[in-house]
């Protein structure tokens, strides 16, 4: 089904006006509120979604307009996961997006490694920042450029080569249709290959004066960042002192299974870096307290454990909050 128009486009946004009736502005909301908020949106998230998954079974992907919470315009495919939470609530991991958005300063550099559709890299230019986009995935690749060249995003470089410890090729191996941003460099998730692709370390993909001037790196590489983070010695040594670094950790997917997420990230640990946790829920109820975040917190104890995610800040800040 393509276009803003027909009877499933309608639907569509017949469910999102609903939804965001039952959101709130608000930047505390109690317990009660968020468990009668989140009892109301199940059957009509449920519905629509499910609704969602067998046009693009049948049909293709339902395409809609979405405007995000900074103004960026954005067509998305339905019923891809980021896509679709942009089009019902105009925002994308909102404990993160506040994060950059209070953080991130005019002028500096945003490299954002894994772009998927470009929510980071639009919201980081729209902040008066200079943005790399890297995205490995060729078929992502292109909504990534639309989306950049859509939002007159003129500060924005992108580039479609995967991040790794090693120059070189690898195989892209492509997401499911409900969530494309599950594209990976690993096998061992049993994706279609899409293509091959170069890849190379972070400081090979930058220039001298944009890893000069970065405060802000964003990894989002659906188990491969243990071979990101193996090759950016370069890039720290050059990088400005005060950096940060966001990054989603998925160890049940990396290659070596004997690696705990502390042992991963020691190149950074023990260049100074702190290591905090920050909220990412990813639950739809969620989204309809939006406003209502959570800064990173101070993680002391060792990283040991092997959980499914990790959402994580790296910086040299010395504190038990950013």
């Amino acid at each position: 089904m393509n276009g803003d128009h027909g009877l499933i486009p309608a639907v569509a946004s017949a469910h999102r006006a609903v939804l965001r009736r039952l959101a709130t502005p608000r930047e505390r909301v109690g317990p009660l509120q968020r468990f009668v908020r989140a009892a109301m949106l199940l059957p009509v998230f449920g519905s629509m979604f499910a609704l969602m998954r067998l046009t693009a079974l049948v049909r293709g992907p339902v395409e809609v307009s979405a405007t995000t919470g900074f103004g960026a315009q954005l067509p998305c495919r339905l019923p891809d996961l980021i896509q679709t939470y942009l089009y019902l609530f105009g925002v994308w991991e909102p404990d993160i997006t506040a994060f950059i958005a209070r953080r991130l300063e005019a002028g500096r550099t945003f490299v954002d490694v894994g772009a998927n559709i470009g929510y980071h890299t639009l919201l980081a230019a729209h902040k008066g920042a200079r943005v790399v986009a890297i995205e490995a995935s060729p078929r992502i690749f292109r909504t990534l450029k639309q989306n950049v060249d859509r939002n007159g995003s003129s500060s924005v470089r992108v580039v479609n080569k995967a991040v790794s410890d090693r120059a070189g090729t690898c195989s892209i191996y492509q997401g499911p249709v409900q969530n494309i941003g599950l594209s990976t460099t690993l096998r061992r998730r049993g994706f279609a290959t899409e293509a091959e692709v170069e890849a190379a370390p972070l400081s090979d993909l930058l220039e001298a004066d944009e890893i000069r001037t970065t405060q802000m790196l964003k990894i989002d590489v659906e188990g491969d960042e243990d071979a990101v983070l193996r090759g950016m010695d370069r890039f720290i040594e050059a990088a400005p002192g005060d950096i940060e670094i966001l990054v989603e950790l998925s160890p049940k997917w990396w290659r070596d299974q004997t690696q705990t997420p502390g042992d991963v990230l020691r190149p950074l640990t023990n260049a100074g870096f702190n290591v905090y946790a920050i909220p990412n829920n990813l639950w739809p109820w969620r989204y309809l307290w939006a406003n209502d975040v959570r800064p990173p917190t101070r993680v002391r104890e060792p990283l040991t454990r092997r959980v499914k995610r990790l959402d994580l800040v790296l910086s040299r800040a010395d504190r038990e909050t950013l």
